[in-house]
């Protein structure tokens, strides 16, 4: 569940640092779906497992 919640902030990080940046807001949408794609995908804490 902690891997999920830091997966939907960072991916809120990554829309507003792309608005920051003066990208289009689709452009963000993409990158904060593409985050949120891999974060939950594997529980949030990136690629591989840890300490099974």
């Amino acid at each position: 569940m902690i891997g999920i919640l830091i997966a939907v902030l960072l991916a809120a990080v990554v829309y507003a640092l792309c608005l920051f940046l003066g990208l289009p807001a689709i452009v963000g949408i993409i990158a904060a779906v593409l985050v949120l794609i891999s974060g939950i995908g594997t529980g949030g804490y990136g690629y591989g497992r840890r300490g099974l």
